[in-house]
Parts: C-alpha cells; structure tokens; sequence
C-alpha cells in the first residue's frame, strides 16, 4: 500500500540538503523544486510574490507504516498519513481535468464553482453525484466539506492571504497550487510532475509532460526564424465593466504570442498578472493591432462581429473588427481554461495557425473561430 505523509508549513530559506537527496531536474518551472529522498519526496514551493521564501513544503512518504519515517522539520507539526488514492476537494477547475487525465477522476470528491466546469466526465460525475459542488472559491459551502471529510484540498494562493476562508481551522491539509504565477507556459504546465506524485501517478505524469514539451518545442521551431516584420501584433478579450484587463508582458500568454510568431501589444509591461486599463489606453495602442483574440462564454451560441459590436459600439474602431480579424474562443463550448493551462502545445498551435496559417495548411483551429458577419 502506498502512503503520503504529508506536511505544509512556512519557510525563509532552503535547508541543507541530505547526502542521499536527489533533486528532479525542473527545466521550466520556477516555483517548484522536488526532490526526492530515499523514503519520500519533499515539494518546496516558492513564493511568487517573495521569492526569498518559500510559500509551503509538501512531504510525499510511500511505505506500508502508519507512521513511515520522520522528514525533517515535521516533528514540530502534524503529520497526517493519507492513503491512496486521495479523496479530494478541487478549488480551481484546471486541475480537475488534468487528474482526470492522470487516471484519477475517483479521486475528485468535490469542486468549487461546478457551473463553470466543461469537462463532460466531471459533468457527469456532478449529475450523478460522485462529485459535489461546494459553492464559491471565495465562499465555499463548510458544512458540505466537512460532510465529504477530503483528504487535502487543493486550491490556488493568493498574495498576503493570512488565511482560507478558516479552511485551516478544518484540520485538513492544503495544497497551494501556484502555477498559475508562472511566468512560462511550459513552466505552469511542468507542475503536472507535482500533481501526478501527490495523486501517485509521478510516471505517467512526467511521461505526459516529455510529449507536451516535445510538442511544443516542434511548434515553437516554426516561428523562430520568423523576422519581425513578419510578426504580426496581437490584441487580447474585451471591456470588463469599467475596466479592460489585458495580460501582463510576462504572462503566460504574452510567451505564447511570441513564441507563436507575434507581437503582444502590452509586450514590455513587467506583470504577469493581469492589469486594468482604460478603454482609450488600449485603444491608443492597440487600433491597429493586426489581430484580436477575445475569450468569452456565451451558452446560447458563438460570438459574431455584431455582436462585439452591439456590446459596445467603440469596439468598430479597432483595425482588426473593420478588417475581420477577430478569433473567438466560447468556453461555454471547450474545455479552454481547464485544458489549456496543462496543453499549452495545444494552445500554441492555435495561435500559429491564426498568426500564421501557411506553417499549418492542413490544420484546424481547436479553441478559436474567426467572429462571422
């Protein structure tokens, strides 16, 4: 039987690392080191907004005991032993589909905002009530996770939280699932290796991994030599209420219009979180972008070019609407946001193929269409 202990706490710095300790070499990601003792694998995840800390410390024990040896620094705090496979709460959607596709869709008990998940098997498990939907992210239903008694939650850190909605209090263990702070896409997408070892499925995920990153790195070799003239410059979403975020230079998103062949507009800012923008700031730099990506959700039916422009009229001023070249993506219709953030090869060969449809003749888009008259 296979066992995990495992442990969170706070730390300032790295320790000494034991003799017989080997460290996975991690070509991407940026906050995530695992290493691997003879007895179990200790998850150091750094902290995106103090990367002189370390935002938690995971410990991964196998062995048949109840009580399988002793990490360091886990004397001074609990160290509750979970058997596989986990019974899981899923605060965030993008992993609910990559433990499914990890074999591991039994594992999932619960999951937060349940009406914003597309994946049809964890639909079906919703309806047929293996799944329970726990409310909000923010908010979530306590008694109902009480009443499913997971194993680990698994949700996403947020800057300066000093605490989860007192999910603590529970006495359940907390993952902090940070690689949506990554700064790569093949960074983010690299946590997988992570995600398999805790839901005991290390080989397959690192196997899964080896054929996105050879996936993407044939895709990425397409637009390389590509000069910049030929590179066309790229608009991201729409109006938000007052506001009209746009990705930060340093996103993952900003990484894949490069290394699909553009130019993202916002290219030079240093965020890589989203950032809240003036209609009239995007639109002073982005009116002659030569293309529009907007992502939306509408369960009726897709997006057309008057639609964008009955949403708000000053949309027709940007080059991109008045030349046709506005891509949509509905993520009422596609597992986007659940499949993307651990496919990004699937997303890059979209990009290339809107930016560059000549280095992909034969292929079809997988998440976007071009907005209709």
């Amino acid at each position: 039987m296979l066992t995990i202990a495992l442990l969170t706490a706070c730390h300032s710095g790295h320790r000494t690392m034991p003799t017989d300790a080997d460290t996975l070499n991690l070509r991407h990601a940026q906050y995530l080191t695992l290493i691997e003792h003879p007895a179990y694998t200790e998850v150091q995840i750094r902290n995106p907004w103090d990367e002189s800390k370390l935002l938690q410390t995971v410990f991964l024990q196998s062995g048949n005991s109840k009580n399988p040896g002793n990490p360091e620094n886990t004397r001074h705090s609990s160290q509750p032993i979970i058997s596989l496979p986990h019974r899981a709460l899923l605060f965030t959607a993008t992993h609910s589909s990559l433990i499914e596709e990890l074999g591991m869709l039994d594992a999932i008990i619960g999951v937060c905002e349940a009406e914003y998940i597309a994946n049809p098997r964890i639909r079906e498990s919703l309806a047929a009530g293996c799944i329970t939907d726990i409310g909000s992210a923010m908010t979530p239903d306590r008694e109902r996770i009480i009443g499913l008694n997971p194993d680990i939650i698994l949700l996403s850190p947020y800057e300066n939280a000093s605490t989860y909605g007192n999910l603590e209090s529970l006495g359940i263990p907390i993952i902090q699932c940070a690689d949506y702070m990554e700064t790569s896409a093949l960074g983010r997408a690299e946590w997988m290796r992570f995600y398999g070892r805790l839901f005991g499925k290390g080989r397959e995920a690192d196997s899964l991994f080896t054929a996105i990153e050879s996936r993407y790195y044939t895709l990425q070799a397409l637009t390389d030599s590509l000069p910049e003239r030929q590179r066309p410059t790229v608009l991201f979403d729409t109006k938000n209420g007052s506001a009209w975020y746009v990705p930060g230079g340093r996103s993952t998103m900003a990484q894949l219009i490069a290394d699909a062949g553009g130019r993202y507009l916002f290219g030079d800012n240093t965020k890589s979180g989203s950032i809240p923008l003036a209609f009239e700031s995007v639109l002073e730099r982005g009116e002659q972008a030569d293309v529009w990506l907007v992502r939306y959700n509408n369960s009726l039916r897709r997006m057309t070019l008057p639609d964008l422009a009955q949403a708000y009229h000053p949309y027709t001023l940007f080059s991109a609407y008045r030349d046709g070249n506005v891509y949509g993506c509905n993520s009422a219709e596609l597992i986007f946001y659940e499949e993307t953030p651990f496919h990004p090869e699937r997303l890059l060969h979209d990009y290339i193929k809107i930016l560059h449809p000549t280095l992909l003749p034969d292929d079809t888009l997988r998440y976007f269409h071009r907005l209709n008259d």
